[in-house]
């Protein structure tokens, strides 16, 4: 028996597609088995043999193994996902409170400026009442 891989192989060491047949021996009659066309009784250590209920096992293992690492996988990408809309929201709230402070500035500049042009609004007159009077 060719032990070269896991589950169903497609290739033979020699390069050979591998086949599918039916035993129609005694001892495993009409069992299924993948083998190198190639392959005889005496070179059989050489070229693939493998019972297909045995490949069968091998590739459902393996199937399981990769599905326990698609779901560690896809946790890990949930975790992340979680924490990226969590940061979202925190910079959401960041940005309201930006938004506030920055509306309640703007408010105070402009009581500023008013301020300000009243202030030179009542110098000038203070200047033009000034000039005429002397």
């Amino acid at each position: 028996m060719g032990d070269q891989g896991r589950g169903f192989l497609r290739r033979c060491r020699c390069g050979e597609l591998v086949r599918m047949g039916t035993s129609k021996t005694a001892k495993n009659p009409g069992r299924l088995f993948h083998s190198c066309s190639n392959g005889s009784d005496e070179s059989r250590w050489y070229h693939t043999f493998k019972w297909t209920d045995e490949c069968m096992v091998e590739e459902i293992e393996d199937l399981k193994l990769k599905m326990n690492n698609v779901e560690e996988d896809s946790m890990a990408l949930q975790k992340n996902v979680n924490a990226c809309e969590s940061e979202i929201e925190s910079l959401q709230m960041e940005t309201c409170v930006c938004e506030v402070v920055v509306e309640k500035e703007m408010q105070e500049c402009k009581m500023e400026l008013r301020s300000l042009k009243n202030m030179v609004g009542c110098a000038v007159v203070m200047i033009l009442i000034y000039m005429f009077m002397f």
